[in-house]
């Protein structure tokens, strides 16, 4: 069976004895930690209870996983369900689990975790038709998403956050989940013994560990903020980002301006055509979109998303370095933007 995040959760609240493996993987290394608590925790109360909980890895299981099997079947001294936990599962784990599986009358539970499977290995292919596995991808959290997250981590630590400071805190957080409990647990230090956190606490004590952030290389671009910009560019770049998914998020951002234009062409205001987008725009960058609404008209919009595609297309199929490419065209588009802006 497959399920998002948020099913598992709700799942684990009264985990039935059909359900013999939970399968955890994805890119979101903190949102696997996370939900591998939560599951074990489902399954047997505590990670601490050495009856009941024993974690194995994958680099010192045996070719036939016998090391699995023994533990998967073995019964607690104080009885209940036993949970085993594989981190860094790989695929050798998908013969043993088809032998194992149909045939165990085990009530125990068999937790993998994993940062290199993906939806195509053999491995989750075999698990997400199945009535006795679950299997629920991890990856980096959404904006919609990562409000939710943060108001749960908070809640935990009695912390209260007002709207707008959520927001403030969440175009801070990075999408990695282990990233955003690190700071989330620094602004509960911070915080002492008052419960309510200001906007003035979240600048204090909450890094931008979002770092070099694509949306903010989006609108340094359509804004005409031309040395931002570059520099944005240049650190995505030393972070492993690849040219063409950079201009093509840029596209996306252009894409998300064509489309309020052609709204307000049909006669609704520059607010509802904002209000419509989805996800729905950050607040603190309402003001800035709504400046670009006001350089970009529909034709400018239409002739630079061609030239987009386009540089997309360079950054794939020529023989130029893709990175000289790429930087070229973001110059080239901040400083369009910045000249339109000064002549508006």
């Amino acid at each position: 069976m497959n399920f998002k995040q948020n099913q598992l959760e709700n799942t684990l609240r009264n985990l039935g004895t059909n359900i013999k493996c939970i399968v955890l993987f994805g890119t979101n290394e903190g949102a696997i930690i996370d939900l591998q608590k939560k599951c074990t925790e489902a399954v047997c109360g505590s990670t601490q209870d050495a009856f009941n909980y024993v974690q194995l890895d994958m680099d010192n299981i045996s070719k036939d996983g016998g090391e699995v099997y023994a533990e998967f079947h073995a019964q607690s001294l104080m009885g209940g369900r036993r949970a085993i936990v594989v981190k860094n599962a790989d695929n050798n784990m998908t013969a043993l689990l088809k032998s194992m599986l149909p045939e165990t009358k085990s009530e125990n539970v068999l937790i993998l975790s994993s940062l290199s499977l993906n939806t195509r290995s053999p491995l989750i292919t075999w698990s997400k038709d199945r009535e006795d596995v679950i299997i629920c991808g991890c990856y980096d959290d959404r904006e919609e998403d990562l409000g939710m997250v943060a108001q749960s981590m908070l809640r935990e630590k009695g912390l209260n956050i007002d709207v707008p400071t959520l927001q403030l805190l969440c175009s801070r957080l990075s999408p990695d989940r282990k990233l955003s409990q690190s700071e989330i647990d620094k602004l509960a230090v911070y915080m002492g013994n008052r419960q309510d956190i200001t906007a003035q606490d979240v600048q204090a004590a909450v890094s931008d560990v979002a770092g070099a952030n694509i949306e903010d290389l989006c609108y340094f671009v359509a804004d005409g903020a031309t040395r931002k910009a570059c520099d944005m560019f240049a650190r995505l770049l030393k972070e492993g980002q690849e040219p063409a998914t950079l201009i093509r998020q840029i596209a996306y951002h252009y894409g998300k301006l064509l489309d309020c234009v052609a709204q307000t062409e049909n006669g609704r205001t520059i607010d509802e055509a904002i209000s419509s987008l989805r996800p729905p725009l950050m607040f603190y960058r309402k003001a800035s979109f709504k400046r670009q609404l006001q350089i970009w008209n529909k034709e400018r919009l239409l002739r630079i998303m061609k030239a987009l595609y386009d540089a997309e297309k360079d950054c794939k199929s020529t023989g130029l370095p893709a990175e000289q490419c790429a930087a070229y065209f973001v110059l080239r588009l901040s400083d369009a933007a910045n000249r339109l802006r000064q002549k508006n």
